[in-house]
């Protein structure tokens, strides 16, 4: 009988590819290779016609980003000083040096805050944010669950842990593009340790925090929808905060802002219901999980739920199961949704970091797959920048002369097979069996 790698061997060789990760993006960026600073901030001197009228905008010339262009961070940066400047938060018209903004309203004060000193600050600043967030989200997710498994880290060993899971690589994929999956990390970190902590009310707050940035991020929720030991309180505070998430932003914005975000959100839920695109296109940032079914991915998509469905049936019965449920409430993003990118891939940590826990107080092949899972998912990134693309290229093109070239996504291969294991635990989990 084939024997699995030890866990040991397992966790040095996960932990060793984020180091290294860590090591190759500091080399590349000190070499000059990847520009990591700027000189001078944004100069808004340009003007353009829109449809609505003229606007202020930045030059080409002013755009230096760190490490990747287009980022995110100058949507968010640009947004700040529109709206310093009397303009609207939302633009229905951009130039195509200026991404669009589309979180909720109240996140403006977050930008705001870190934009007060200039550009090149700013950048920094939530470069410097995001790393604690990741660091910070890891520590509190493993100093809470090692409390429930076969598992006593030191806390030195817990916090070497969480500094190298700053190299997972889709999340140093969102460091370079400033995007915001290391607080939605962070927020997850949280809702899963006041869970532990039956502080549902507070874990319930935390998702809500994520879910003001992107609504999908509201899966997690799940683990709070039980009766037993005032679960569902994280429900209620998860309301509360949407709730008054809403009342100031109508308060500060105005209605009308308010309605056109959710507009927003609609015209994107439509636009990706009306046609199978979404999940048959190919790019270098798609996670298209059942890409090899065509236009019937779709329909494989929504499968997915039904498992994780009978999980969480099983967990408000008896309240088995909330580890895996937590785990596929993640997973569940990169399955069920018409279209997930790589920078969304770093939420995946979270459920590695939980299930891992346990997964290596139990040894044996468990953990030799979620290690290799982990490993797939971590590579996907170089995958798909560096071997098959170059950073966001379109590459359906390419992948149209050369076939063979879809079967190069690890990270597919990785959420997949995590799938499969935290759905075989949950069945282990609500009959009484053993893991091993």
């Amino acid at each position: 009988m084939i024997q699995p790698p030890s866990r040991r061997m397992m966790l040095i060789i996960c932990l060793s590819l984020c180091i290294l990760n860590i090591l190759l993006v500091g080399i590349l960026a000190g070499t000059g290779t990847l520009k990591t600073a700027e000189r001078g901030d944004i100069q808004y001197t340009s003007t353009q016609i829109s449809p609505e009228g003229d606007i202020t905008v930045p030059p080409e010339a002013d755009y230096r980003y760190a490490i990747e262009r287009p980022t995110d961070a100058d949507a968010f940066y640009n947004m700040v000083i529109r709206v310093w400047s009397g303009g609207p938060l939302y633009n229905t018209w951009q130039p195509d040096n200026v991404q669009e903004f589309h979180y909720f309203p109240t996140t403006y004060y977050f930008f705001a805050t870190i934009s007060l000193f200039g550009y090149v600050v700013y950048k920094f600043i939530l470069l410097g944010l995001s790393i604690l967030a990741t660091g910070f989200g890891t520590y509190l997710l493993l100093d809470v669950e090692t409390e429930y498994a076969d598992f006593e880290p030191s806390k030195k060993t817990l916090m070497g842990i969480s500094a190298a899971s700053i190299g997972f690589a889709p999340m140093v994929a969102n460091f370079k593009v400033g995007q915001m999956t290391p607080f939605a990390y962070l927020c997850a970190a949280v809702a899963w340790w006041s869970y532990r902590r039956s502080s549902y009310t507070g874990g319930g707050t935390a998702i809500a925090l994520a879910t003001l940035v992107k609504p999908y991020w509201a899966a997690p929720t799940m683990v709070f929808a039980s009766l037993s030991d005032n679960r569902w309180r994280g429900l209620l505070g998860f309301g509360i905060t949407i709730l008054a998430a809403n009342a100031l932003s109508v308060a500060t914005f105005g209605f009308d802002t308010t309605e056109e975000y959710y507009s927003i959100i609609v015209d994107t839920l439509l636009a990706s219901s009306k046609s199978v695109g979404p999940v048959t296109t190919w790019s270098v940032e798609a996670l298209n999980v059942f890409w090899f079914l065509g236009e019937y991915a779709v329909f494989a998509r929504l499968l997915t739920i039904v498992p994780v469905v009978w999980v969480f049936v099983h967990y408000v019965r008896r309240n088995k199961a909330d580890i895996e449920l937590y785990a596929l409430s993640i997973l569940l993003l990169f399955t069920a949704l018409g279209s997930t990118t790589l920078i969304d891939l770093g939420l995946v940590l979270a459920a590695f970091v939980v299930f891992g826990v346990h997964a290596f107080g139990v040894g044996g092949w468990s953990f030799a797959i979620l290690g290799g899972a982990f490993v797939l998912t971590h590579v996907h990134t170089y995958v798909m920048e560096v071997v098959v693309g170059s950073g966001h290229a379109n590459l359906v093109g390419l992948l149209d002369a050369h076939p063979v070239l879809t079967l190069l996504q690890p990270g597919v291969y990785g959420v997949l097979a995590f799938y499969v294991l935290a759905l075989w635990w949950a069945r282990r989990a609500v009959s009484g069996m053993p893991y091993r």
